[in-house]
Parts: C-alpha cells; structure tokens; sequence
C-alpha cells in the first residue's frame, strides 16, 4: 500500500469534532473569577471545533479583481433620484451613484501543475494590465468627484466583497492597481456569520488530529459557562455563545454515519480541496413522499412490507425534526478541478418516530440500532447528497 494511501485513510480517521464528556478536579481561580458552584465536566474537542468556537478574528487571502467607485452624488443625479421615486413609488434611493468595475484579467489560483508555466502566464497578465479596464477607468477617472472607493475580492467559490481601504483616494487607487489579480490579506472578525452559516476558509485541515479540551461550569449566580483549554489546560477563550455547541455535536453525529462528508473533509485536509462555507439548518426545503423515502427506509422495506396508510405515517414523521449540515468546497486538482461542492449531511432526531414505534416496531428497532445519542439528542443519518455547479 502506497504512503499517499496510507495517508488519506489517516486524514479520515483523524476527522472528529467532540467526545463526550466527564467530571474533572479543576482549580479554575486562573480561568473565573466568580465563586464556582458545582461540579466541572470536561470533554475534549477537536481543532475544527475550536476554529468553530473560536470568537477572534482570522486572516484570509482572496484575489482582488476590481473596485467599486462611489461618486458625490450631482444635482442631476438628486433630480433623477426624486423623479423615480415619484414616477414610480422607489423608497430606496441610494445616498450616491457608483459604479463597479470588474476586472477582465485572469485571477486566482495556478492554472498549471507546471510552477514554470504558471509564472510564464502571470508574465503575460502582467504585460495586459494597461490595456485592463479596471486601469484604463481609474487612470482617466475625474477624482474630484468620488467620495470613495473600495476593492472588490473574489473568493475561490467565486462570491465577491468589498473591501474598506485606508488613505486618500489616490491612495486607494494606488492601492487597488497595485494589487489587481493578486492575493492580499483581509481580516474577518469573526467565522460565525450568522443563523448556522460558518466561515471555514481560514481553517489549517492538515491539524485535524490536534485536541483541546472544553469546560463547563456553574457560578453561584447560576451562570453556565464554558471554556476552552489547550492540551496543558492552558485558557485559550471562553464560549460565550452556547448555543454553538449544538452545532459542534452535530457535526460530530454527521461525521460518524455521514462517510460522504468525511470523504469531503478528508479531501481538503490532504490539500486537494478548498473549504468554503459550513452551514447547519433545522429547515429543508424539500419534503419526503410515499413515493419518493430516502435511502435507508427504501432498503429497510424490502425486507418488511408495510401498507399504504403506514407509509404515510411514516412519511409525515419523515419531514419533522430534520437537521441538514451542508459542507462546501473546491477540489482543485482532478477532473472536477473547481468546481462547486456541497455535500449535505440530514439528520433525523429518533424522537420524530415516537408515533411508530407501536405500530411498527421492527422498523422503529432497525433505525434505534444505527442512531448513536449525545447532548443535543439521538440522532441517525437519514439521507446524504452531494451536487456542484461550476464557478
């Protein structure tokens, strides 16, 4: 067996993201300084969870491919303004006009395996900066009358932001023709962006296997509070949002019965893929039909038939108490070299089958056998997708 072999199977048993938990003696005058109240349990969690949990800011790298310019907005453009809004009813007019301009340069990562090749053509992008109109505009644009200017970066999933940039105006002109079709480093204040959506650009997939440890606790003042502690016990930061934790045992659930998702995280971890965005939800868009049961119930009743008004009980306890996990990436060597994944983990709370359980026993007992329990509930993998668009 190959040692490049050898190493995926270890990417893959190395991807967890929190164990369980257990009672510890801790003296914590150096972590709270409120009076502790209660026992203290601990369990340790992975590198990833920490990234997940982690409140501080990180730094990422994305390719800036143009700016977006905003003008002092001229009489004509007030008179323009307060038309539409009488014509036609517009609400929301615009403090100034502006204009994106989007450079037509190629950006991002090597083209080639060659490093040679590579920079021949960064040469050749070089020698057409001039003839780029992201140039031409900004060298022959009137400055008297923009307001401001931010860079415009694209990520590697092709999804643009703008960018604050410090200085004058000339100075943000100098800057953005500086560094057009390259990288630069931008700072994110936080990974967690909002409603279960996660930022998971900036996380090193080659330190899966490195452990932490997280606490929690009770103040006299009833307070729960959790912290994480490197291997040494060592305070790293506090978790001041609890409800991430529920996402953390999730991805732990997903990890255990989800071979895809691991598969996919395996995939980055060994530098052949790109992480984008991790998103967790309790809402699905689509339902399950008597006609159309995902996988698992579709094996299970080969083996034991059930009548029609069953299926639909069934059915209806399908669509309650789902969560999805969805995980984007790139890969970006092979013939699927950029392009868009989303491997989508859901996962079925037991509980959903309460109404079953009666009536069809042996059904119920055959799913019981493959969820598993943790904090946030039992759960086994009722489905797993994967789709890619092109970016």
């Amino acid at each position: 067996m190959s040692k490049k072999i050898n190493k995926e199977k270890s990417n893959r048993n190395d991807i967890w993201a929190i164990s369980g938990s257990r009672l510890v003696q801790l003296n914590l005058n150096k972590i709270c300084d409120e009076p502790i109240k209660g026992p203290v349990t601990e369990c340790r969690i992975s590198e990833l969870a920490r990234y997940l949990l982690n409140p501080n800011p990180i730094t990422l790298e994305e390719d800036v491919i143009g700016c977006k310019v905003y003008y002092n907005r001229s009489s004509s453009g007030v008179i323009r303004g307060l038309a539409r809004k009488i014509i036609f009813g517009v609400k929301d007019i615009p403090a100034d006009d502006s204009e994106e301009i989007i450079s037509t340069l190629k950006t991002g990562s090597e083209l080639f395996k060659d490093a040679g090749l590579n920079k021949h053509f960064e040469k050749i992008t070089d020698h057409l900066k001039p003839f780029d109109l992201v140039k031409k505009r900004l060298t022959s644009i009137d400055r008297n009358y923009i307001r401001d200017i931010k860079a415009i970066c694209r990520d590697v999933g092709k999804n643009h932001h703008e960018i604050d940039l410090k200085g004058t105006v000339d100075d943000k002109i100098k800057y953005i023709l500086s560094f057009l079709s390259k990288k630069i480093k931008i700072n994110v204040n936080n990974i967690y962006l909002t409603n279960g959506l996660f930022d998971v650009r900036g996380f090193d997939f080659d330190s899966l296997n490195v452990s932490y440890r997280l606490i929690s606790f009770s103040t006299q003042k009833g307070q729960k509070k959790y912290y994480v502690l490197n291997a040494d016990y060592q305070p790293q930061f506090e978790v001041k949002d609890s409800s991430l934790l529920n996402y953390i045992y999730l991805l732990e659930h997903s990890i255990k019965a989800d071979p895809s998702l691991v598969e996919a995280i395996a995939l980055c971890s060994g530098g052949k893929g790109k992480p984008l965005k991790l998103f967790f939800s309790d809402r699905a868009e689509q339902n399950y039909s008597v006609s159309k049961l995902p996988k698992i119930y579709r094996q299970i009743l080969m083996s034991h038939k059930i009548g029609i008004k069953e299926k639909e009980m069934l059915t209806e306890t399908l669509n309650k108490n789902r969560n999805l996990i969805a995980f984007n990436y790139v890969p970006t060597s092979g013939p699927d070299n950029y392009k868009l994944y989303t491997n989508i983990s859901v996962l079925h709370d037991i509980k959903a089958l309460e109404p079953i359980k009666e009536k069809l026993p042996e059904l119920y007992l055959e799913i019981n056998k493959k969820s598993s329990a943790s904090g946030v509930g039992t759960f086994y993998l009722l489905d797993s997708m994967r789709g890619c668009q092109n970016v």
